[in-house]
Order: structure tokens, then C-alpha cells, then sequence
């Protein structure tokens, strides 16, 4: 799970630092930022698991080409050299398993990983030079005797209790990953779990990938439960072809960020009575889900069953009716660990089912369950979505919301996240350097929507907008 995330000159994240919940919305008009936000996290996934530059062609807008690297740094007015900090605080599994299926236990699982990565502007076509290459990178254990100063979220009291999910490091002081820059050659030094023995010596400015993302044997296990952490963070793009598409029997049986393999991962679970009564709860008529097998053609075809007893094939079903469809099914397979960026997830569906799509996509999450459910758990499932939509907004809680804005500081424009004053996020540390939501903000965002009556439970976003025929949209505040 990430608990936080601290991005210093990505794209026009010129400085943030954000708290994350097991449920988090990120909302502003388009163009801000929330965008940028995915990618940076896409893009910390990446680099544990294939080399930067290849992680660096992957993010959107470079097109692939090297020449528009320098493109993803933060760029102020006179600023001569360019660099991107990462800094991420995470929850990692209590169980991984190496390259070789061997099952290993970190000694620590509240964990911290920083990275700098430098743009080098020496390098030209056709030289030895990597255009980026590592500044810095470091992984360290936060004591889980300090876990509830860290973790703030609803049920972050609870989780910093349970000895199964937050543990270690003991006495150890020394980072699994630490750069010693006191010669000129950056070195970075890759310890083991182990007390004792020599580090091992990787030149920073020479090595092609991350530290982390060259770990995968059971020898660093909680520098291996770092990157598995890492490696687990994807962002959905579901594409209505992806969706519709049939399966080869060979294929994977585990959706992709596209939605391609639903007929498979379906067939996989084998829960079609739950997940279509899943369904029901959103599109009236939805009877039964299932999958037909063409032996001759070794290919599998999901089938929508509907009250008038016909059975439709996903490539006749509406974009709305198979995104609700992708989201059940995820909420439903309990091999979807980790995290799941979602962009707008409101696309394609009735604004009338809107609530409904969130208590689905909530479900992806382990937001609702109870500190006792989630002592059970291995590792955590965590949802981040993004939208632009006020009738999403008003269906939030209080704490999920943070507000994207754009802001400019000497000619250069750089994206802001801020919660809701009150909140777990407001309290949190550096909470303060962002700013809170005002209520004419709310105001401002919820227009033309209509506060619901809402006497008992918890707090709602649109709680804070009065009545329509009450409120005066030219009375100051």
C-alpha cells in the first residue's frame, strides 16, 4: 500500500507531497495534473522493473523517443540542471516470492524508498552517455513502534497495531539501500537483511536501471518485497475493444490496464452467479453472466444473459454496461493485489448510476473493511481514482477528496493537491504548504447539484452545499 507520495519536478509536479488512504479521489478540471499524478506513480512501477530508459519512453507524451525525455522534468525560469526526486512511504506484503517461487518474509514492512534521477545534458546521439542516470536511491525502514505517527487514514490506528502486517526492522539501523557520494563516482550500496557481510557496489552513474529493480532473489527479502510492492501498482486505461474482445484459451486469465482477458479471467474465478448478481445491482435486466468455450477454435466469448432470456456477446454490449462489468470482476478476484489507478471512471455510465459505480469501484479497495477483516490480509488492495465530474465529488466521503488545481509561480505553472480542512488529510504532516479546499470552492465545484438530506453515518462532500433555492451564488463570503 502507499501511504505517501513526495514528487519534486515530474512533468508539473513541482512539489507535492501527498497522504494516501485505502480509497482516494483526485478532482479538478482537466488539465491540472491528475493525470501526471498516475503517471508518477506508473512510472515508480516502471523503474522496478525494467531499465529507466525504457521506463522514461513508457510515460505518456514522450511517444517513445529519448529526444522528448527532457519533457518529463519540471522546468523553472532559470534553472540549469534538471532533477526529479521521488519519494514513496509503503505498506509492503508480509510474504513475497522471488524469481526462483520461493517464498521469503522481509524483516520490515513499513518501508521508505527515495529516488533522484538527473537529466544529463551531455549526452547527444550516438555517445556512451545515458541522457538520465541516478543521483540517489535509498530504501529504509521506518520503526513499526512509530506506525501510527505515519499512518493517519481511518484505519491506520488499527493497522499500526497488527503485528502481522506492520513489523521490524529491530535494531537495525542501516539502510537496504543507501548512495555514497563521497567520491566523485556515485556509488550505491546494496546491503542484505543479514547482519554482517559486505554490501554489494553498484556504480549509480553506470548501472542502466534502479538498485531495486535488479532484486529478485530471496537474499534481499525486504528489498524484494519493496519492488513486488512497487511492481503491483497499475493503471487501468480500459479500452471498449480491449473489453470486447474474445480470449484464446492460452491467453493470460488476469485482466490487463487495458480490460483485455475478461472471457479468461471470468472462466478463471468461475464465481458467475455472484459476479452477475454484482451486475444486476447496476444495470436492471443483467440475469446471468457466462462464458462459452469454442473447443474447435480454442477461444472463449463472455455472454451477458438478459431478462429476455437472449444471451448477448461482450462485442454487442454498451462501453458503460462493460466497464461495470471489468470493475465487478476485479472486485471479485482475489488475486487483484496492490494498487489500481482508475481515470474517470464515471465514462460511459448514467449519471444516475453514479453511486453505484462508486460503491463498486470502493470495493476494489479494502476501504471498508474493519481493522480486524484487514489483520487477515497478506497485502492491501488500494484504489486511487480521478474525475472531473461534481456528481462524483458529491458522492464522496469527507477524507477520500482531494481537490487538483493549478497554480504559477515565476511563468511556470505546476499542479497543487489539497483535502478538505478537518480531515486526516488536513492533519497530516506538510498538509499545510498545499492548502485546504474552501467552502466556496465546494461551492463553486457542486454547482447546480442539490445537498441531500443525510441525518445519520459519516460526512459527505455534498454535505457542505446548502439547498440550492438557499444558497445566494452573489453574497460574499
Amino acid at each position: 500500500m502507499l501511504t505517501r507520495l513526495k514528487v519534486v519536478g515530474f512533468k508539473n509536479l513541482r512539489k507535492i507531497d501527498i497522504q494516501f488512504g485505502l480509497f482516494t479521489c483526485i478532482a479538478g478540471a482537466n488539465g491540472v495534473g491528475k493525470s501526471n499524478l498516475f503517471d508518477a506513480i506508473t512510472f515508480l512501477c516502471d523503474l522496478a522493473s525494467m531499465p529507466i530508459l525504457k521506463a522514461c519512453s513508457n510515460v505518456r507524451g514522450t511517444h517513445g523517443r529519448a529526444s522528448e525525455f527532457e519533457s518529463l522534468f519540471f522546468h523553472e525560469k532559470g534553472e540549469k540542471e534538471l532533477r526529479m526526486e521521488f519519494l514513496a512511504e509503503m505498506i509492503v506484503p508480509n510474504d513475497v516470492v522471488d524469481d526462483f517461487d520461493r517464498n521469503v518474509k522481509p524483516t520490515a514492512t513499513l518501508l521508505e524508498y527515495s529516488l533522484v534521477l538527473r537529466l544529463n545534458t551531455e549526452a547527444t546521439l550516438g555517445s556512451s552517455k545515458d541522457p538520465i542516470h541516478i543521483e540517489r536511491e535509498e530504501l529504509r525502514a521506518k520503526p513499526s513502534s512509530e506506525a501510527q505517527k505515519f499512518l493517519s487514514f481511518s484505519v491506520g490506528a488499527d493497522l499500526a497495531k497488527n503485528k502481522k502486517l506492520i513489523f521490524g526492522p529491530g535494531p537495525r539501523t542501516s539502510p537496504f539501500i543507501e548512495t555514497d557520494s563521497k567520491d566523485l563516482d556515485i556509488t550505491i550500496l546494496l546491503r542484505s537483511d543479514r547482519s554482517g557481510g559486505q554490501p554489494q557496489k553498484i556504480s549509480a552513474r553506470k548501472s542502466p536501471q534502479t538498485i531495486l529493480s535488479g532484486v529478485n532473489l530471496s537474499s534481499h527479502p525486504t528489498a524484494l518485497a519493496a519492488r513486488r510492492e512497487m511492481q503491483s501498482w497499475r493503471m487501468l486505461q480500459l479500452e471498449p475493444s480491449a473489453l470486447r474482445a474474445p480470449d484464446d484459451v492460452f491467453d493470460d486469465a488476469s485482466l490487463s490496464p487495458t480490460g483485455k482477458h475478461m472471457p479468461n479471467t471470468l472462466f478463471r474465478l468461475g464465481r458467475y452467479s455472484d459476479i452477475a448478481n454484482r451486475l444486476a445491482d447496476l444495470i436492471p435486466g443483467v440475469t446471468a453472466l457466462d462464458v462459452d468455450t469454442d473447443e474447435t477454435r480454442q477461444q472463449r466469448t463472455l455472454l451477458v444473459k438478459m431478462s429476455d432470456g437472449r444471451s448477448y456477446p461482450a462485442s454487442s454490449l454498451s462501453d458503460g454496461t462493460l466497464r461495470f462489468l471489468v470493475l465487478a470482476v476485479l472486485a471479485s478476484d482475489p488475486d487483484a493485489k496492490g494498487l489500481v489507478c482508475l481515470e474517470e471512471p464515471e465514462n460511459g455510465i448514467h449519471p444516475l448510476r453514479i453511486p453505484e459505480m462508486l460503491r463498486l469501484v470502493r470495493e476494489l479497495s479494502d476501504a471498508d473493511l474493519s481493522g480486524e477483516e484487514l489483520a487477515v490480509q497478506h497485502s492491501l488492495r488500494q484504489v486511487i481514482i480521478n474525475t472531473h465530474s461534481p456528481l462524483v465529488v458529491a458522492e464522496l466521503l469527507d477524507d477520500e477528496l482531494l481537490f487538483a488545481e493549478s497554480l504559477r509561480l515565476r511563468g511556470a505553472s505546476f499542479a497543487n493537491f489539497k483535502p478538505i480542512g478537518g480531515t486526516w488529510r488536513a492533519r497530516a504532516p506538510n498538509a499545510s504548504d498545499s492548502g485546504f479546499i474552501t467552502r466556496g470552492e465546494l461551492h463553486a465545484y457542486l454547482s447546480g447539484m442539490r445537498a441531500r438530506s443525510r441525518s445519520n453515518g459519516p460526512k459527505h462532500v455534498v454535505d457542505h452545499l446548502p439547498p440550492i433555492e438557499t444558497l445566494d451564488l452573489f453574497r460574499s463570503a
